[in-house]
């Protein structure tokens, strides 16, 4: 089977993970471990977070939204489920839980400043080989250009090195549809002029890999502190080197 392009994810895969940003709020605020990742899933494709990445919702608004959901009560049933599901049982009551959505937001975004390296190198060996359409695929949102104070604290997107390495950077704000919705994935292959199987996508939540798989994409999925792993699962799949350093005891490559 012929690979015509490969197709990134960015947060959690070439820039840190928001999920890890997730966690800092937690442990600075004594919630327990997940919750919050829960409680955003659990709100389905109607939640703050959901419409605020199709660019439905303004960001003051959404802040709003966002730490009033997170704060309802009944995300502790969503979370005792989830404990339930994953074997880590816990039937203590949980405290009522406040967050605050802004605080929340920018913890997470704080995160995506930094590129992964191991990911970065990849993406341009690849570029130099030409084989590949390079396209990014990325839940995202718009901060509105007069409002400093916010780009100040969460930044203009991406830094421009990692966005002006793809040929097509299709965004979920811009098309008004987010991963894992099947669409989204179609209309950046329409883009890109591939099928889905001709396409390698790599993401790191795994029912966005679930989609893309579905429609016959090979996934790779990049683990939190794992890029290189995952680096060297697309090696094996483009048959090239992407990592310079591998054979030179090098620790890695560097920005």
């Amino acid at each position: 089977m012929t690979i015509k392009a490969v197709i990134f994810d960015i947060g959690g895969v070439c820039v840190g993970s928001p999920i890890e940003g997730i966690h800092r709020y937690e442990e600075k605020h004594n919630l327990p471990r997940d919750y919050i990742n829960v409680a955003i899933v659990s709100q389905g494709e109607g939640g703050a977070f959901q419409r605020f990445e199709r660019g439905e919702i303004k960001l003051h608004d959404f802040y709003k939204a966002f730490g009033e959901q997170l704060s309802d009560p009944k995300n502790k049933q969503y979370y005792q489920k989830y404990l339930t599901k994953t074997g880590k049982a816990n039937h203590q009551l949980i405290p009522d839980i406040s967050v605050n959505g802004q605080e929340l937001f920018h913890t997470m975004m704080a995160e995506a400043k930094q590129i992964d390296p191991y990911i970065f190198q990849a993406i341009q060996q690849l570029k130099k080989s030409k084989r590949f359409i390079l396209a990014a695929l990325t839940n995202n949102f718009e901060v509105p250009k007069s409002d400093q104070q916010e780009l100040q604290a969460l930044g203009d997107g991406p830094p421009k090195i990692l966005r002006n390495s793809f040929d097509h950077y299709v965004e979920s704000t811009v098309v008004g549809l987010r991963k894992p919705d099947p669409r989204f994935y179609l209309y950046a292959c329409k883009l890109l002029g591939i099928e889905p199987h001709e396409a390698v996508f790599l993401d790191d939540i795994g029912g966005n890999l679930r989609t893309a798989k579905e429609l016959g994409m090979q996934t790779i999925q990049v683990k939190v502190g794992r890029t290189k792993e995952a680096v060297k699962q697309l090696e094996k799949i483009v048959q090239m080197d992407l990592l310079l350093d591998q054979n030179s005891g090098d620790s890695g490559p560097r920005l």
